[in-house]
């Protein structure tokens, strides 16, 4: 009988370990990496691609290494497509040193999606994502609503 409660509970201690652990890692998986410029990180792994809007409105997208710090952009081609509720623009990107930045800005208004495309090469397959750009800060971490890093992800 004794034999058979110790079973239980250590299937339980096994069971309620499994699952913690089951939430530990999708909480690390999940967990959103603040851009250095304060803009919204496109990859988790390095090369790391930030999407980041200027005060004029300009679209910069800057690539960085695992440590974070800038890292001269090589063959990568950028696109950037906002959908506004004006229509879409499709921005003009120039190649800079350590990224891309748009010739021009984002359109007027807020609270529409953005679609940045990375190819590693112009012949690659693009790797795509969709942002809802809002530039309106967070109650909470203060950063853009795009580039928001609370747990709530706006």
């Amino acid at each position: 009988m004794n034999t058979l409660k110790t079973i239980r509970s250590m299937a339980c201690v096994l069971l309620a370990s499994a699952l913690l652990s089951g939430v530990a890692f999708a909480e690390g998986a999940t967990k959103i990496i603040p851009g250095p410029k304060g803009g919204r990180m496109l990859t988790k792994a390095a090369p790391h691609a930030e999407f980041f809007v200027e005060k004029d409105r300009k679209v910069a997208v800057t690539f960085y290494g695992a440590d974070l710090k800038p890292v001269a952009s090589a063959e990568q081609v950028v696109t950037v497509i906002a959908e506004a509720k004006a229509g879409k623009v499709k921005l003009d990107m120039e190649k800079k040193s350590e990224g891309f930045v748009s010739k021009q800005p984002l359109p007027e208004g807020s609270k529409y999606q953005v679609v940045v495309q990375i190819r590693e090469k112009a012949t690659a397959k693009p790797v795509n994502s969709r942002i809802l750009f809002n530039d309106e800060p967070c109650a909470e971490c203060h950063r853009a609503e795009y580039a928001c890093t609370c747990d709530d992800a706006h």
